[in-house]
């Protein structure tokens, strides 16, 4: 009986006990997470602490669902009933098969899309709903273009007050029944306030911009996957109700590419503030020798694990990787910074909000990450 004990103990620990295959800066600064959460032992759904081999106050917090839920409804009502996700969360999709690629890959955490989570009820039960850019992939978890192959995704949680949860969840509602108002942006390095657009000169503009959309109509909002979660927060102060009058506020202000000051951490820092955080006192030999790195270089090799489009950006970006690493080797001096910055705009990337939560800014907080492989 004792043996048939542990081996059936085992056995369980094989089966929930996987944690994702990827580098500790990949990992989440302990200290970031949220402190209240759901411990889970249900049959679709269980939770696991996982520790960054070489960090302990690095990791993730592994919410497993069964691979058969992966893009069915089945997952949002597991996390919407199961109290995993709140509404105003943000979800981040994460491509484990980034790791140990390219390093604008691994800057990226790999991370590669951004959306937003929304609690609902419906028959006594609760789900969670996403709304993101593209407008067609909002769904219940179960859009086969998003979730279809993704493996597993961040979930982020906002320092919101229940009324900025209502007014977000009111603006979603009037976004959700009029998707001809938006359409996909695809060059993720021109925000919509650097493209010339009548009236939208400043980030805060966009903000109003698609205030204006969602309530009256007008131009389509065109915009990709980030920018609309970023801009869509920018509404939480301010119901439809009150608007034009009420308050529009950004989330926190677009990001530079490099901050020489810590905490401020910018657009490629995202490795660098996880490390920064937890205190990590191998981070130069890390960024030098792990993350500013590329272990695969021919598309045959990329292929399965990054499409060509993120396989383009990496290559166009790979002199910025380059001078970043000669940045880290050469003992971090200021009068490269200028040349970090050289050519990017401020903006808002899908690693943003995670570069944000890991440097411990802007009231974000690390909740989960969600794992379809039970």
């Amino acid at each position: 009986m004792k043996r048939l004990f542990i081996f059936t103990f085992c056995l369980l620990l094989f089966e929930i006990g996987y944690a994702l295959d990827v580098p500790d800066f990949m990992m989440v600064p302990k200290s970031t997470w949220v402190a209240a959460f759901p411990e889970l032992n249900k049959a679709d759904i269980q939770t696991e602490i996982s520790t960054a081999p070489q960090d302990a106050n690095l990791g993730l917090r592994l919410v497993h669902l069964k691979k058969s839920y992966q893009a069915t409804r089945r997952a949002s009502e597991a996390l919407g009933e199961n109290g995993v996700i709140e509404s105003g969360d943000i979800l981040l999709s994460l491509r484990p098969a980034w790791a140990n690629t390219l390093a604008y890959a691994h800057v990226q955490l790999g991370i590669s899309h951004a959306a937003l989570g929304f609690v609902v009820e419906m028959d006594g039960k609760k789900y969670v709903h996403s709304l993101e850019s593209p407008m067609s992939y909002s769904s219940f978890l179960d859009s086969p273009h998003q979730y279809g192959d993704l493996e597993a995704f961040h979930i982020l949680r906002p320092t919101l007050t229940e009324s900025e949860k209502s007014n977000l969840k009111s603006w979603a509602k009037l976004a959700m029944s009029h998707p001809d108002r938006f359409a996909f942006f695809s060059d993720y390095s021109k925000p919509m306030y650097k493209r010339g657009l009548p009236g939208v000169d400043r980030p805060i503009d966009q903000i109003r911009l698609l205030a204006k959309v969602i309530k009256n109509g007008g131009p389509t909002f065109n915009c990709y996957c980030s920018e609309f979660v970023w801009s869509f927060l920018g509404l939480r102060k301010c119901s439809p109700d009150e608007f034009p009058n009420g308050n529009l506020e950004m989330f926190f202000d677009p990001l530079k590419g490099f901050y020489q000051d810590d905490p401020k951490a910018g657009l490629t820092q995202g490795p660098d503030a996880a490390l920064r955080k937890s205190g990590d006192s191998n981070r130069t030999q890390i960024l030098t020798s792990k993350v500013f790195i590329d272990f695969l270089d021919s598309p045959s090799d990329l292929q399965g694990r990054m499409s060509s489009g993120h396989q383009a950006v990496a290559r166009a970006n790979k002199p910025k990787m380059e001078l970043l690493k000669r940045y880290y080797a050469s003992g971090e001096p200021a009068d490269m910074v200028p040349e970090i910055n050289q050519g990017i705009i401020e903006n808002f990337s899908p690693t943003a909000f995670m570069i944000r939560s890991d440097a411990g800014l802007n009231g974000l907080r690390y909740v989960a990450t969600v794992v379809f492989d039970k």
